[in-house]
């Protein structure tokens, strides 16, 4: 049997149009929403918090990468002299007639886009930023890079050699 339609019960009236189901399911959904945007305000805020390790590390990787490669140069042969430019964007460009990479932050990567020899230049990442633990971590070449000094020697080993070899 249905049960008949109160009149009293008006589609407005709040404390009319209460039901089980219905409060339950809405309690459900609306903690779930709650949770998605507590995540994504947390992801948001790693994001961010990442970034700006990452800008951290970065300066202190081109500061490196620049003593580094004057020093190289100091040595006194023109012929292995390898060029630096850091551009207004913060990219960073090192050649030499032989090999070229050019570097840039993006976000929580360092790409790299070089090429050897004759070869096509091609991109890819050469640092990934990560938060682990609590910290954020460069990761260079699938192991953890301890420094931006340790990542300015893995990426001017080969360029020297190259200038050196040729």
């Amino acid at each position: 049997m249905l049960a008949l339609y109160d009149s009293n019960d008006r589609p407005g009236d709040q404390s009319a149009m209460s039901d089980q189901f219905v409060d339950e399911l809405f309690a459900k959904l609306d903690t779930e929403r709650q949770e998605a945007l507590t995540k994504a305000a947390t992801a948001t805020h790693t994001r961010e918090r990442v970034a700006d390790a990452a800008g951290i590390w970065w300066e202190e990787f081109c500061r490196l990468l620049e003593h580094k490669v004057n020093a190289w140069n100091a040595k006194g042969a023109a012929d292995i002299h390898v060029s630096w430019t850091k551009n207004a964007n913060g990219s960073i460009k090192l050649w030499h007639r032989s090999v070229e990479a050019e570097l840039r932050l993006a976000g929580s990567r360092a790409m790299t886009t070089g090429r050897v020899g004759e070869t096509r230049p091609r991109e890819s990442c050469f640092i990934e930023f990560r938060e682990l633990r609590g910290s954020v971590s460069a990761i260079l070449a699938d192991n953890t890079a301890t420094s931006p000094a340790v990542a300015a020697e893995h990426l001017l080993g080969p360029i020297f050699t190259r200038a050196f070899a040729d």
